[in-house]
């Protein structure tokens, strides 16, 4: 399902359904969407205010953060495709040895996927952030609670994201897989966590 065609009530409606996709992976990459989408809007009304000398870090943000909108609006419905790939391995025939073996290949491959595409979604959240940081230090003081909010929607997206790699860890069997994912993990959570204290630390200067 491309959920680019659902309007917003279409999708909240399927999201708290008994239906299991949509799930959390897509919701992060929702709130990844809806950060962005703010870091955006600060950035185009303050190209509207300030001297074309002043320019520079606001387009540089912009240049970042439009295109990840669209990216986060992908990651939806590829999150909800993978999940429905880890689900129709597991409903593969397993009645003869060559079948549970391809079955056990299938469900390897398909796990592996399901962790990769919240591990993107973490990355491109990530992404926006780093362009937060001149939107909180240059961006119109008027709009400053919007940077805010975009990080906060950001960091969401970024933990939920998380959240759905580590669940699908525990079913790979592949260890350097597993490895790979931790580490990234690891090193993506690190950098979230400084620079998203940092740009809210500038925002709050400029709040006040």
């Amino acid at each position: 399902m491309d959920f680019r065609k659902q309007t917003l009530e279409e999708f909240v409606s399927v999201l708290k359904s008994s239906d299991p996709v949509p799930g959390g992976g897509s919701a992060a990459a929702f709130s990844g969407a809806l950060g962005a989408a703010l870091l955006s809007m600060v950035g185009e009304i303050t190209m509207g205010k300030k001297k074309p000398e002043d320019k520079s870090p606001i387009e540089e943000a912009l240049a970042v953060t439009k295109p990840l909108v669209d990216k986060f609006i992908d990651l939806i419905t590829e999150d909800a495709e993978a999940f429905d790939a880890v689900m129709a391995a597991f409903k593969m025939p397993k009645e003869t040895e060559g079948e549970k073996v391809e079955r056990s290949r299938a469900i390897e491959a398909a796990t592996i996927v399901a962790a990769d595409v919240p591990l993107l979604t973490a990355r491109t959240a990530l992404e926006a952030v780093r362009a937060a940081k001149s939107l909180a230090e240059f961006g119109s003081k008027s709009a400053i609670s919007d940077v805010a909010c975009g990080v906060l929607m950001l960091e969401s997206a970024f933990t939920g994201a998380l959240y759905n790699v580590k669940i699908n860890i525990p079913g790979i069997s592949d260890e350097e897989v597993v490895e790979r994912l931790e580490r990234e993990v690891a090193e993506l959570s690190d950098e979230m966590a400084a620079g998203a204290e940092a740009t809210r630390k500038k925002a709050e200067e400029r709040l006040s």
